[in-house]
């Protein structure tokens, strides 16, 4: 296997020590355990790893945006992202972001984790089944969220499933409060969602918001 060096970026630490003993099994070097999203990141920046097995749930960071900032800032290095998060979203991004793999972990199959390894750490990609099933099914749908919605739209929809005020979003885009009421308007008829608890629902739901970001208010 080409290029050794591991880093393991997951908080629950007995699953952290499951992932790491599958590693060296496979004669791989983990050069960390890390439990955040700045640890992990100052531990690639300090390891330059060949692998990076990451997860997407961090109690400070959102693991799949991590992925793509580390995408660009370390091209070379492989990235396997891990997850129980299964929705359309998340699953279509883990493919736009260009991660190298996605292990469901869901998948009890005691297996699994070491054919992911293997298969990325050999140059393949691995995805889990559900990464392509969630995919084709969004594309195919004309109604889809992704069909409809610009990237713009998306992106305050998210917001908006943090339960984000116009205020809070206008500020967030450097946008007026109007213009963002307007949005808000325009993705509601676009998805023929009518009330603002519906589209947070609907956010969560398709998981342009994770539950785990929800604002206080929720």
């Amino acid at each position: 296997m080409p290029g050794r060096r591991v880093v393991v970026v997951e908080d629950q630490r007995m699953f952290a020590e499951f992932i790491a003993l599958h590693c060296r099994e496979l004669r791989l070097e983990v050069a960390a355990i890390c439990a955040t999203g700045a640890e992990g990141l100052a531990a690639v920046r300090q390891f330059a790893p060949n692998l990076l097995l990451l997860d997407f749930s961090l109690p400070d960071a959102d693991g799949l945006e991590l992925a793509r900032g580390l995408r660009a800032e370390f091209p070379r290095m492989k990235i396997l992202g891990i997850s129980s998060h299964r929705d359309p979203y998340t699953m279509m991004q883990v493919q736009r972001f260009g991660l190298h793999g996605f292990l469901d972990k869901q998948d009890q199959r005691p297996d699994g984790l070491t054919e992911a390894i293997r298969a990325v750490m050999n140059g393949q990609i691995y995805f889990s089944p559900v990464v392509v099933e969630a995919s084709e099914s969004l594309r195919a749908d004309p109604g889809s969220f992704v069909r409809v919605l610009s990237e713009y739209e998306i992106r305050i929809l998210s917001l908006i499933g943090e339960t984000k005020t116009d205020d809070e979003i206008a500020m967030a885009f450097n946008i007026s409060a109007a213009t963002a009421q307007s949005r808000r308007r325009d993705i509601m008829r676009k998805l023929d969602v009518h009330s603002t608890g519906k589209l947070i629902h609907f956010a969560i739901t398709n998981g342009l918001t994770r539950p785990e970001q929800l604002d206080s208010r929720s």
